[in-house]
């Protein structure tokens, strides 16, 4: 009786395990980047923490571009409403990313990742990535915020205010593919 009980009881213990397992995995799913834990001089700002606890994290999926490895979520943004020279448009989400990386080792990734992406360097300032024919003007905000692209640029405020050791950030503007 005692030999059923402890076969039934590893049994049980592998089911748990398993289980556990299963629903952690289902849960992460394929999300796209962790998001930044805030730094203890901004965990007391109630603010800061809900807006950073409420971002709704797409999934590597859904946003079709892979992020640089090891960066963390300092900005999240849905689609949105704009009017730019009385002109209505819809943006696309964006998703920006820091990381303690330099910014040129991060532009290389992405010209392996993307390389049927078109690139340019914009005045010595940014890195950017755009998957559209034609030019490209970082400066005109109806093709930053309507078009898929990726500028990559040295961090700075605010967002080193989350990520104090920060070297790069990029941002993502993406098509949701789902």
């Amino acid at each position: 009786m005692m030999q059923i009980n402890v076969k039934i009881l590893n049994v049980m213990i592998l089911s748990i395990l398993f289980m556990g397992f299963f629903f952690i995995n289902l849960s992460a799913g394929d999300s796209f980047a962790p998001k930044v834990k805030l730094p203890a001089k901004m965990e007391n700002r109630a603010m800061w923490k809900k807006v950073v606890n409420d971002w709704k994290v797409p999934s590597l999926s859904e946003v079709g571009i892979p992020a640089y490895p090891g960066t963390f979520i300092v900005g999240l943004k849905g689609k949105n409403h704009m009017t730019a020279n009385g002109k209505k448009y819809i943006t696309l989400p964006t998703i920006v990313l820091a990381t303690k990386i330099e910014m040129k080792k991060v532009t290389e990734f992405y010209k392996e990742k993307l390389k049927k992406w078109r690139y340019m360097n914009d005045m010595d300032m940014f890195d950017v990535f755009w998957n559209s024919s034609g030019k490209f003007n970082s400066l005109d905000i109806r093709q930053t915020a309507t078009m898929p692209n990726i500028i990559i640029m040295k961090a700075g405020l605010p967002y080193t205010e989350y990520m104090p050791d920060a070297k790069t950030v990029i941002t993502i503007v993406y098509k949701s593919v789902k």
